[in-house]
């Protein structure tokens, strides 16, 4: 009333521009939102209400004492947009169209121009359309833009003789070229949904299941009928009992954009991970100890959008399905089968006299990229379920995930697959993944098939990973772990149904991240690596599934994810592990290493160690550090190692002679010459390991010494870590007693002797090594029948294979 009055007895633009900022700025301050779109019809009001005040100032101030009524003024003020519909938020543009018939008895430019401009000084986010009466169908095919916004125009003010001729004016626009601009906005709404995908970030105005969605729908029906709004396609076109769940997802949709723009304190549409908890929590959502409020509010805002888009597809395809097919009659009855049509690379329906299994059987043995929407509606509509032996060969079909998304979409698929509820929208903000678990599942299902290795396998191993690849998520969103859960559930829904291999399906569905973790995250020439991931996929079959479903999986993740480096890491990962399963010894061997390193681990010497060095030693490359030694031995190197700075040296003389080296790796070691000073002594054994930055020798012989020669011993082992010395009664072999394995494993060759027994053989070979810089990781030294049967396992980074002619050379006669 303050203002009212001061507009009337106050000419100063200024003043009056003040005083109704200031009314601006406290309904805003205390705004209280109580619903939707309840809320958005209340602040369009007074939104009308500022706008027609400033109106009624110009004229009064244009016109003194002397204003004509209102209606007399050929002028109208029209809203458009979300104004408009009267869905206008906090933050929203506030779009409007002036529209004025041209008499030569008034001013209208120049109140036009006063009225804009102080509605700009007011700080309103205004945007503006003037139009003489005349121009209006010109204008509105301008853009397409255009014509929606004037279709949807709202009188706010002004003369309502001129609104009349404007409403004709609209009607001549609303039927102009109707089919063309109502599959422009069908086509305008598909684009829209490829620019902004479902995903745990919604954008909620433009985006798949958005209020754009909706407006889509009412364009439509206002083009075609000219309905004010979609409750009228009641009962028609949609049961009452669909329109009210769409409603009630609408409006959850209209209070969530109210509290993002009071949270965001501007005008956003995206509902950014910053945002949400803060939305959840005004919205009344709270925490518990499974999920947290915004992730319960991301869920139920997923599940609002997909059935707000559902909504609104399948009754845009009911009103336009005779706009949208070119197709005859004939040619459509050409590629009919009971009721369901081919078009457009899809399948659809024209009739609702199917039942749910029977649409599920004619899919199942097609092959087509999805199904159409009235398939879902068909679907959505149907009460019936499936036996166990429709879902079981389900899994058989080519299509499966076009028709487990239109299932999916129909809100049927946890009804077929129960354990797929509890990720049905689940979002999963851990960084990495692009969609929901829901989604993210079924894409995963849906890449599987553009992978060469997956169209080469037969049709039961295409079953078996179609099922794999669907459930490999959905122990997501429970307290353990999600791969147990997982492989839990997909072997007890497996079982219920008679599927095939359910033991495999849980191992694969257990294992389904390693793959990529160590292809990742490890050395992938590594030995211990890869016979560590050898031993647990067991079999070429297994390996082959789990590289499949790693694919699909990391591609389902979102868009150029799966880049071409970490296909060849995946790819160079599995064919390493295909050579290593060729030998099953250094698998037997890794399973008896992993068995030692967790006793080790859980020693309480050890773990005093500090962790990183714990973590260097524990990745040791010498599988014979491992199998060789106790648990009590393994941690006594450990310390010996940790706490030598250049090099140690431990001599032990009871049973028998022992020698103890630990030495860094820059430090020279003449190993074939100290050998040679030794070789009265029978040779037993020499061990060498590599741990972190050191290197640990052992060598034992059969018999002991005096205790006067330990010091020469000693002198002898710090002469060979100081000089560079060679032996000086080399033995000689022929070639045959070698054989250079160099495909012994990934990082390692072998070198076996077999010759007659005699002192200096290993004296002589590591002589040789030393000359050529190679380095060895473990001797074993066998003597039987006077015979050696030596084994030298050596790093293939020292280039031993392409050394060993040269070395070969040195060493034969």
């Amino acid at each position: 009333m303050q203002l009212e009055e001061l507009i009337y007895s106050c000419n100063d633009d200024f003043k009056i521009s003040k005083a109704i900022k200031e009314e601006i700025k406290n309904y805003l301050s205390k705004v209280t939102v109580e619903g939707g779109k309840d809320f958005f019809v209340k602040h369009t009001k007074k939104m009308d209400y500022f706008i027609s005040l400033i109106y009624k100032y110009i004229l009064k101030k244009d016109f003194l004492e002397f204003r004509p009524s209102l209606n007399n003024i050929p002028i109208t003020i029209l809203a458009l947009g979300s104004y408009g519909r009267e869905q206008l938020s906090i933050y929203s543009d506030i779009d409007i169209m002036i529209v004025y018939k041209e008499v030569k008895g008034f001013n209208l430019r120049e109140i036009i121009e006063n009225f804009i401009t102080m509605l700009w000084d007011l700080g309103l986010k205004i945007g503006h359309r003037v139009h003489e009466i005349s121009d209006l169908f010109k204008a509105s095919n301008e853009e397409i833009t255009i014509k929606t916004a004037m279709l949807e125009s709202r009188f706010i003010i002004g003369s309502k003789f001129l609104w009349f001729h404007i409403e004709n004016e609209l009607e001549k626009i609303r039927n102009y070229e109707k089919r063309e601009y109502i599959l422009a906005k069908y086509e305008e709404m598909k684009n829209r949904h490829k620019k902004y995908p479902i995903s745990m970030e919604p954008n909620i105005k433009e985006g798949f299941g958005g209020i754009r969605d909706s407006n889509t729908l009412l364009w439509i029906t206002k083009a075609l009928f000219n309905y004010p709004n979609t409750s009228y396609l009641v009962p028609k076109y949609a049961t009452m009992e669909e329109f009210k769940e769409y409603r009630s997802s609408l409006e959850f949709i209209f209070k969530v954009r109210v509290y993002l723009h009071l949270v965001a304190k501007k005008k956003r549409d995206v509902v950014y991970l910053q945002y949400q908890r803060d939305i959840a929590l005004k919205l009344g959502y709270e925490d518990s100890p499974r999920l947290k409020a915004e992730r319960k509010f991301i869920k139920d805002l997923l599940k609002a959008m997909w059935s707000v888009n559902t909504f609104c597809e399948i009754n845009i395809k009911r009103l336009i399905k005779p706009l949208l097919y070119s197709h005859s009659i004939t040619e459509l009855r050409e590629k009919r089968e009971r009721g369901i049509y081919f078009c457009d690379k899809a399948y659809t329906t024209f009739k609702n006299r199917l039942t749910f299994k029977e649409i599920i059987k004619i899919l199942k043995d097609k092959e087509f990229e999805k199904a159409d929407i009235s398939i879902i509606a068909n679907l959505k509509s149907k009460k019936e379920n499936l036996s166990k032996k429709d879902i079981k060969e389900l899994f058989f079909s080519p299509s499966l995930y076009p028709i487990f998304f239109a299932l999916y979409r129909a809100n049927k698929l946890e009804k077929i697959v129960p354990p797929f509820e509890k990720v049905k929208y689940l979002a999963q903000f851990d960084g990495y993944h692009h969609y929901p678990v829901d989604i993210h599942s079924l894409y995963t299902l849906k890449e599987l098939s553009s992978f060469e290795e997956f169209n080469q396998l037969n049709e039961k191993e295409k079953a078996l990973l179609r099922f794999t690849a669907f459930f490999h998520d959905l122990g997501k969103g429970r307290a353990e772990e999600h791969a147990i859960v997982g492989a839990k559930l997909a072997k007890e829904f497996a079982e219920s149904i008679k599927f095939h291999s359910p033991d495999t399906i849980s191992k694969l569905i257990k294992y389904h991240t390693l793959m990529s973790d160590i292809s990742q995250r490890e050395d992938i020439y590594n030995d211990k690596v890869i016979l560590s991931f050898a031993k647990i996929v067991e079999n070429r079959e297994f390996l082959t599934y789990l590289y499949i479903l790693t694919l699909a999986d990391i591609k389902a993740v979102g868009e150029n994810i799966l880049t071409s480096f970490k296909r060849n890491l995946l790819e160079t990962l599995y064919f390493n592990t295909l050579n290593a399963l060729e030998n099953r010894e250094l698998i037997s061997e890794i399973a008896s290493r992993t068995n030692k390193e967790k006793r080790v681990v859980k020693n309480e010497e050890f773990l005093k160690l500090p962790r990183i060095f714990q973590k260097k030693f524990l990745k040791s490359p010498s599988n014979q550090l491992f199998l060789q030694n106790s648990t009590q031995k393994i941690i006594e190197i450990a310390k010996a190692v940790f706490e030598t700075e250049e090099f140690n040296i431990k001599i032990e003389n009871e049973r028998n002679l022992i020698i103890e080296i630990i030495k860094k790796d820059s430090l020279n070691l003449s190993l074939g010459w100290l050998l040679e000073k030794l070789e009265n002594l029978k040779l037993n054994h020499l061990s060498i390991y590599k741990i972190a930055n050191y290197k640990y020798f052992k060598i034992e012989f059969e018999e002991n010494i005096e205790e006067f020669d330990k010091d020469i011993i000693k002198n002898y082992i710090i002469k060979a870590l100081n000089e560079k010395l060679e032996i000086k009664k080399p033995v000689k072999f022929k070639k045959g007693d070698f054989n250079l394995d160099c495909n012994h494993s990934q990082n390692y060759a072998s070198l076996k002797i077999k010759t007659k027994d005699r002192a200096g053989i290993i004296a002589t070979i590591m002589n040789m090594f030393d000359r050529f810089d190679i380095s060895v990781e473990d001797v074993k030294i066998t003597s039987v029948k006077n015979i050696a049967r030596d084994l030298f396992i050596i790093p293939k980074e020292t280039k031993i294979c392409e050394k060993y002619p040269k070395i070969l050379e040195g060493l034969t006669e």
